[in-house]
């Protein structure tokens, strides 16, 4: 049965029906991180309509996203490397690479 949660985002009421599969602690640390995004931005450009602000928030996170994106596959690169490294060579000389996720 779907949850319903309240929370209070630039100062407006929304209530939301979170799936049964969405943790609340988890959907409000994620409400809490958008809120910090948009307060951000307002404190730079006061002057911002609320679709605009909401769209710069959004391209922002969408920035955030693509960072990480890009640090993880630099990460998994580098696990790469380092499993080829540490694995054993077979029987016919050549290395086996196993790569953990």
């Amino acid at each position: 049965m779907a949850k319903e949660v309240e929370v209070q985002i630039t100062g407006k009421r929304i209530v939301f029906q979170l799936a049964d599969d969405v943790k609340v602690d988890e959907f409000m640390r994620v409400v809490e991180y958008v809120e910090n995004k948009i307060n951000k931005i307002k404190s730079r450009m006061n002057e911002l309509d609320s679709q605009k602000l909401g769209l710069l928030t959004s391209i922002n996170i969408a920035q955030d996203l693509f960072i990480l994106k890009k640090e993880n596959e630099k990460l998994a690169q580098i696990l790469g490397r380092i499993e080829t490294l540490l694995a054993p060579e077979s029987e016919d000389g050549k290395l086996t690479v196993s790569l953990s996720s």
